[in-house]
Formats: structure tokens, sequence, C-alpha cells
């Protein structure tokens, strides 16, 4: 707490009035740094309303430059996203709640259109996430910045378009 009051350049009481404690502290510039990626997300998924497909893509790609914009924030920004530390984790299950959200009602969107094939929006959810973990803390703070866009637009094509060839294949059930 003192080395943040000396950076603000005021007392460390000062500190203390606004945050009792150091998790606290970290509490809140966790939920800042989640909230800026929930802002993104929620931009992306008001623009272009209709088409789903591509609300979906802008929304997981805004959560992924969120987080990418992060890894260059300091040396300890990301620490404020994904650690052990009580605070850290739980802004980020505040975060997680709010992400599921957003993804789920373009989900439902789509699904309700006609242009998503969600048979169980929840299932779907929880599998694209699991799709896209790769662009979410902590994997994204080793990812090759220089080759992130074609990396992102790959895992598009592979999840929205999946492997099989369909002209004629015959579906395979696993």
């Amino acid at each position: 707490m003192a080395d943040v009051a000396r950076e603000a350049n005021i007392g460390v009481g000062s500190v203390y009035l606004e945050f009792p404690s150091k998790d606290a502290l970290v509490l809140e510039l966790g939920r800042q740094r989640y909230r800026a990626i929930l802002d993104s997300m929620k931009l992306a998924a008001e623009e272009g309303r209709g088409d789903n497909a591509d609300r979906l893509v802008r929304v997981l790609e805004a959560r992924a430059v969120g987080f990418l914009a992060i890894v260059s924030a300091g040396a300890h920004a990301c620490d404020l996203l994904h650690c052990g530390n009580e605070a850290v984790k739980e802004a980020h299950h505040s975060y997680q709640a709010e992400e599921r959200e957003i993804l789920i009602e373009v989900l439902r969107d789509g699904s309700h259109n006609g242009e998503l094939d969600v048979a169980d929006p929840e299932v779907t959810l929880r599998t694209v996430l699991f799709a896209y973990a790769a662009f979410a803390p902590p994997f994204i703070f080793k990812v090759d910045q220089k080759r992130f866009g074609s990396d992102i637009a790959a895992m598009h094509v592979l999840v929205f378009n999946g492997l099989l060839r369909r002209n004629g294949a015959k579906k395979r059930i696993f």
C-alpha cells in the first residue's frame, strides 16, 4: 500500500480511505481490467444486430483483443487476471458470469432466428469457451502477437465451419 501511495503521490492513509486492504485494491484493479473487456464485448454484441454469426465472432475477438492488450500493460497486469490471490479469483468469477450472459444472448438470438444451430445454449457456450480458451488467460499471455490475427481467424473457421467436408459427405456422430 505504501508503494501505491508513493506512486500516486498521496499519503498511505489516503489509500486506506478508499481501499481497506491490499486485497480490496487488487479486487478493484482486476475488476477494472475485466470491465474494459466486458464493455468491448457488449459493444461488439450490439453492433450489427441480426447477423449473429458475425456478432459472435466480433464478441470473441473483442474478448481476445482485450486480454491481449493487458499483456502489454505492464509486468504485473496479467497477475490481476490470473493468479492464486483470492481477490483476483473473485474478480474473475464476476467477469465469467457477465461474459456468459453476453455470449449466451448472441447464441440464443442466432438460434431463435435460425442462423445458428444451437440445440442447447449452455452446452454450446461451454464448448465455445473451451475452444477459445487459448485466447484467454493464462494461455493468451504467451501467444505470438504477430500470429494472433491469423490464429484467431483460423479458430473461427474451425469452430464455425468444422473439419468435415460438406459436399455430400455423410455426417459423422462421434
